[in-house]
């Protein structure tokens, strides 16, 4: 048994420790055996100013895979079938699960370590639609992506709008929830911070829902436009997105596999 995230005794007393307990769903091992130590050809990468190709109908680039750009900036993508799941279910998720600690530690019990968001009015207020409560939010977390140590992220949520989506389609046959934000791994010592740009975008299919993640490391969206964060010259080292690939592959595995019971059983059990 593989060894889990510390969690405390009043955990214990919580009705979805069950869950900590079970052995993290690790995924397909043909799909780790896709993740090459050489990068993917680049004319299969979605580039970051090419992100609404999502909504087009089929695969407008290579589902899954990593990529080293020419600019020194780099890409992951990954595919998870999740049975069961719309839309609703997915953003409850991300306005659940930052709450406290022990939500996010079963999502991957192995690696994920901590949570916190910046305004926790804000991820509260009851007010709030699924969306609204993670929008403009920022969550710090602290997990291990495979690379040995324990790296805290800052997760600037933002409205699809202001990362350059289109609203519209969201709610459709063409894409039934997504969550995206500007991210800052954060640095130390000689390792300096790493901007990058996340999307989940999970679409309708028969059975439940196939999410799509991209992760452009050296980016940020700035009023709604993509701008490259990185100097000319730096090239992001390949052991970053081999290994956040990895970990993606694990972690929403998991997810898939826990969230439908999860959201059966606590969707009216916020605080």
């Amino acid at each position: 048994m593989a060894k889990k995230v510390p969690a405390a005794n009043r955990d214990r007393e919580k009705s979805y420790f069950k869950y900590y307990l079970e052995d993290c769903a690790l995924g397909d091992p043909e799909k780790y055996a896709k993740i090459t130590p050489e990068p993917y050809d680049n004319a299969l990468a979605l580039r970051i100013e090419n992100r609404s190709d999502l909504f087009l109908p089929g695969d407008p680039s290579c589902p899954f895979g990593w990529w080293q750009l020419e600019d020194g900036t780099a890409l992951i993508a990954n595919q998870t079938f999740f049975p069961g799941v719309n839309g609703e279910m997915f953003d409850w998720w991300f306005a659940w699960h930052p709450i406290e600690r022990l939500r996010y530690a079963i999502w991957d019990n192995e690696d994920h370590y901590d949570v916190y968001v910046d305004d926790p009015a804000h991820t509260r207020d009851m007010s709030l639609t699924m969306q609204e409560r993670h929008w403009d939010s920022i969550h710090n977390i602290w997990e291990d992506i495979g690379t040995g140590r324990v790296d805290l992220l800052r997760i600037h949520f933002r409205r699809p709008r202001d990362m350059g989506y289109d609203e519209s389609k969201i709610g459709t046959s063409a894409c039934n929830a997504l969550v995206c934000a500007n991210v800052t791994v954060v640095g130390g010592g000689d390792r300096p911070d790493v901007p990058v740009v996340m999307t989940h975008f999970l679409r309708p299919c028969e059975g439940g829902s196939e999410l799509r993640s991209y992760f452009w490391f050296g980016w940020q969206i700035i009023d709604g436009k993509a701008v490259k964060s990185i100097p000319d010259g730096v090239k992001i080292p390949a052991m970053g997105p081999v290994c956040l690939l990895n970990h993606n592959v694990k972690e929403f595995t998991n997810l898939a596999r826990i969230l439908p019971s999860v959201y059966a059983e606590e969707k009216d059990r916020w605080f």
